[in-house]
């Protein structure tokens, strides 16, 4: 599961580490959010024809076909395990891949204390690259698009299952290029998704990250010892 993440990346950053050719002027004018939860808006890259394009989508899919939007809140992760076959992902699976950048993401690790907020990410400082999948809707035709986007998930492995049964699939900047390209065959992205992540490391944090009005960077700042 990924419930929440933080983004905090620069407009540098993001053409640094992600080869974009260009930023959307609402991505442009997105602010830096470091509790960042589903039905809120967030920037994704996906191909076009001119090169790679960070926007701002709303996380929680809504596939084309949904006859409202509500749909999207139960919507902001996609199971990997499914995603070929769910009516709700296979289209955006087939056609629409896109990536979610973050610095990292928040997860609630089961304790003798209760649970407790921890905050994952790149051992390096590096941004992670989360497989998304992404869809536009509307009410009518008359209406405007309505862009959003899904973050992949897995079953956790090594030392994450600790922290929780599931983790975002996590890409390798390889196997960016492997999700992104349109020509890429169902074989080649599973082995994307089945691919070791990033070395991770991670910290817990202070619980008011657990309410999305709370936002700032001290909720990413460590609480007690890292897990290292």
């Amino acid at each position: 599961m990924c419930g929440r993440y933080a983004n905090f990346l620069t407009e540098q950053e993001l053409i640094d580490a992600f080869a974009i050719a260009t930023i959307a002027d609402d991505a442009r004018l997105f602010p830096p959010n470091w509790n960042l939860g589903p039905m809120q808006q967030g920037i994704i890259i996906r191909n076009r024809p001119d090169g790679r394009e960070a926007e701002l989508a709303k996380w929680g899919l809504v596939p084309g076909w949904a006859k409202d939007p509500s749909i999207g809140v139960k919507m902001f992760n996609a199971r990997s395990e499914t995603l070929a076959e769910k009516a709700s992902f296979r289209n955006a699976f087939a056609k629409r891949r896109c990536i979610v950048p973050a610095n990292g993401y928040f997860e609630w690790q089961v304790t003798e204390d209760g649970k407790v907020p921890q905050f994952i990410h790149p051992a390096d400082g590096s941004p992670l690259a989360f497989a998304g999948l992404t869809e536009v809707w509307r009410a009518s035709k008359d209406d405007p698009w309505l862009v959003t986007y899904s973050i992949v998930t897995k079953a956790a492995r090594g030392e994450m299952q600790q922290i929780h049964d599931r983790e975002p699939v996590m890409l390798t900047m390889p196997n960016v290029d492997t999700w992104l390209d349109p020509d890429s065959t169902q074989d080649d992205l599973f082995a994307a998704i089945e691919d070791p992540s990033p070395e991770l490391t991670w910290h817990p944090v202070d619980k008011r990250v657990g309410n999305v009005q709370n936002n700032g960077p001290e909720l990413v700042e460590p609480s007690g010892p890292a897990n290292s």
